[in-house]
């Protein structure tokens, strides 16, 4: 995202040729197939993928036919940033973030902090070294209403995990991992319709359960446990898209009313689970840390995020304050030669130059607003400054400087959290 954000990527880059620049412009030392690969899944948008892609999938970046795997070559496919990379990572805390060194070279900084827990939006699932973590994902609205209701002081909502695009239900399981401090349980299924006594249709697979992989299972129900057994079903046509799911299932009636009995969900595997008792993380102090619900870790965001918004908030306050005192000496300058205080017509430069080191006006030089420049000027253009910059941007940077003195988390958080949960 550093290298994105670098190159301002508004336009389509072959994935081939942006990995070569990430690993060129942020001294990445593996391998550039992984580099494409994980290029490649930043910008996946299928169902039980990302519920926020970062970058943009121009091309074949990989369906729930084969859960990404069908992806083509990063040669063929290209990508940019995606439409929410830059409302989540918001461009004003760039200056703030701490950015690594490399052998001499400015590389990326040591974390990034968007505007939410990117972390809860698009889960994750990794092992390591003595570790493992499972993290499913959120839905953006609930986790943005959670952080409102953080900064308000008020509880916080316990929150379901939610996949864009799953048709499928995902439900609490109810007096399992009972203990708060071990997580919790849901169950998640398919979604399967009667059409008559011996045909079922499938409509939605479980979470991770990809098109191709069923197939292959109802394949072996096709085949008949026994010699002298027939097949549990009989036959099985596809009208599925690369991104919708849709079976239609033919058995012996006998068959259907055993699968009915027993459950048609569990007979034909549209079950699943979704745990969160397995959830680490590195906090911002480089520490793993195990959590027991997704509203602590909004919470210990929640926290980071309005202290870098006070970091910013004062940054933007400074900013302010300067353009205003540097702003103030144009408007008095420029009064001083309209009121006949100031005279710069007919005057040598090095008069000139020492008239204007005499009179206070100490914040031209860091505008880059030097005083051979202002020994160039003359009336006509002073009058121009005058009409178009002095009165009027001291206005605008007056309300501004009232805006951003505002309380932070009314002003910052609520705003951020509401514009990236549209």
């Amino acid at each position: 995202m550093y290298c994105g954000f670098k190159r301002n990527l508004k336009s389509d880059i072959k994935v081939a040729q942006f990995a070569g620049y990430v690993s060129e412009h942020s001294a990445y030392h593996h391998g550039e197939q992984s580099l494409a690969s994980i290029i490649v899944g930043l910008a996946q948008d299928f169902v039980g993928s990302n519920n926020v892609n970062l970058l943009y999938p121009s091309g074949q970046f990989g369906t729930r036919l084969q859960g990404g795997k069908d992806s083509a070559s990063p040669r063929y496919i290209y990508t940019r940033l995606g439409p929410m990379a830059r409302s989540m990572f918001r461009e004003e805390d760039d200056r703030l973030l701490k950015y690594l060194d490399e052998d001499g070279q400015t590389i990326e900084p040591e974390w990034y902090l968007p505007v939410l827990p990117l972390v809860l939006l698009n889960g994750a699932d990794g092992i390591g070294t003595g570790w493992s973590t499972s993290i499913p994902n959120y839905n953006p609205r609930d986790v943005a209403e959670n952080a409102r209701r953080y900064i308000r002081g008020q509880e916080m909502q316990p929150m379901v995990p939610w996949y864009k695009g799953f048709d499928g239900q995902i439900q609490r399981v109810v007096g399992r991992n009972a203990a708060a401090d071990k997580g919790e349980s849901f169950s998640e299924s398919g979604a399967v319709n009667i059409i008559d006594e011996r045909t079922i249709e499938i409509v939605e697979l479980p979470l991770r359960k990809w098109t191709q992989d069923y197939k292959e299972f109802l394949e072996g129900l096709m085949k008949p446990v026994k010699k002298d057994q027939a097949p549990f079903i009989t036959d099985y046509k596809e009208y599925h898209t690369d991104s919708t799911v849709h079976f239609i299932v033919t058995m012996p009636e006998q068959n259907l009313e055993l699968a009915q009995q027993q459950g048609i969900h569990k007979t034909f595997k549209l079950l699943g689970t979704i745990s969160t008792t397995n959830m680490h993380l590195f906090d911002s102090d480089g520490l793993i840390r195990r959590y027991s619900s997704p509203e602590e870790i909004v919470q210990e965001f929640c926290g980071k995020r309005l202290e870098f918004y006070q970091r910013r908030k004062d940054a933007m306050l400074a900013d302010e304050e300067e353009q205003m005192r540097r702003l103030d000496n144009k408007v008095r300058f420029i009064l001083m030669v309209v009121d006949g205080e100031l005279a710069i017509s007919n005057r040598k430069k090095h008069m000139l130059q020492v008239v204007l080191i005499i009179i206070p006006l100490p914040f031209f030089a860091p505008d880059g607003v030097s005083t051979e420049l202002l020994a160039q000027l003359t009336l006509h253009l002073l009058w121009t400054v005058f009409r178009e910059l002095a009165l009027e941007d001291f206005a605008v940077l007056t309300c501004l400087r009232d805006l951003v003195r505002m309380p932070i988390h009314y002003l910052e958080y609520g705003c951020s959290t509401l514009e990236s949960s549209k």
